[in-house]
């Protein structure tokens, strides 16, 4: 081999580097965000579809989705969750008793690690409604970040919990119907942000996409992140599909920025004022705030 093929035959293997260093960059962190697989009614690694008001589609955006309906009454629901055989038809009720109107409809992806060099990230969502937003109320992707339970640390600490994955740790969370101390095994929340996936029109598809970078201090850097997608109202059926987390360079950083999507949008903002509109109703507050760094 010439001095020349020899250095033609480097430079081709730092350019295969260099593109499966992009590659493994944009890899989507979220196991299964395009709800393409799936086994009978559950679609993998998400938490159990519940039957009533959380689903599995096989038709999303353009694969599998998964469809949340918010409109189904609490009652019913947990008569359901209790013996599906007990829901004979929709009870009485109004839209004020409905999931939709209180705790809302989610689920949860797989834990995704974060790496001591982790710092930016993008995340990613398609989203469609009944109805177009209100300017309070809209379909979410909320970022969860915990750190494992350290004795030490954490001896003390109490909140409410949930289980996402059948088997896997307990994740803590602001609101509940049960409080509890933290035991070794427990992830406890430090860091959470907000996809806001405000939708102009019903029944369409919509893109939502923003940037956001992990805390400088230890006390807030979460160990790992878990995305939880979400919806309450306007009441109906909502479907969300390739929902996305990438690691980001810091201009993909920057350029993201500049689309200016952010958490903004739990009130109304100037672009939201329309002449004569009102809010569509008035349900039960969202997550309640925590301590955790946002």
């Amino acid at each position: 081999m010439t001095t020349r093929s020899g250095w033609r035959l480097v430079l081709a293997l730092l350019a295969w580097v260099g593109v499966a260093a992009v590659a493994a960059e944009k890899e989507n962190l979220v196991r299964n965000g395009d709800f393409s697989d799936g086994k009978g009614t559950q679609a993998e690694g998400w938490s159990k579809q519940d039957g009533i008001t959380t689903f599995w589609e096989t038709k999303g955006n353009p694969r599998g989705c998964l469809r949340f309906d918010t409109s189904v009454l609490q009652v019913d629901k947990k008569k359901f969750l209790e013996n599906p055989d007990a829901v004979q038809g929709k009870s009485q009720g109004g839209q004020y008793d409905t999931v939709g109107a209180h705790e809302g409809v989610w689920a949860f992806c797989a834990p995704i690690e974060v790496r001591d060099g982790d710092q930016y990230f993008i995340v990613e969502a398609d989203v469609k409604g009944p109805e177009r937003s209100t300017p309070l109320f809209y379909p979410q992707v909320f970022i969860r970040g915990y750190q494992k339970f350290d004795s030490q640390r954490d001896a003390g600490t109490s909140s409410w919990f949930q289980t996402p994955h059948e088997g896997g740790p307990a994740y803590s969370e602001q609101f509940g119907k049960e409080q509890r101390p933290a035991v070794e095994g427990d992830c406890l929340m430090v860091y959470r942000h907000a996809l806001v996936c405000r939708l102009t029109e019903a029944e369409k598809w919509e893109h939502f996409e923003m940037a956001f970078k992990m805390p400088k201090e230890k006390k807030y850097r979460p160990d790992v992140l878990l995305l939880k997608v979400y919806a309450m109202w306007p009441l109906g059926n909502y479907c969300f599909d390739n929902v996305k987390l990438t690691r980001a360079s810091k201009e993909d950083y920057d350029a993201a920025k500049k689309k200016g999507h952010s958490i903004k949008g739990f009130m109304p903002t100037a672009e939201d004022a329309e002449p004569g509109a009102k809010p569509g109703g008035k349900p039960a507050a969202k997550e309640k705030r925590g301590k955790a760094k946002e």
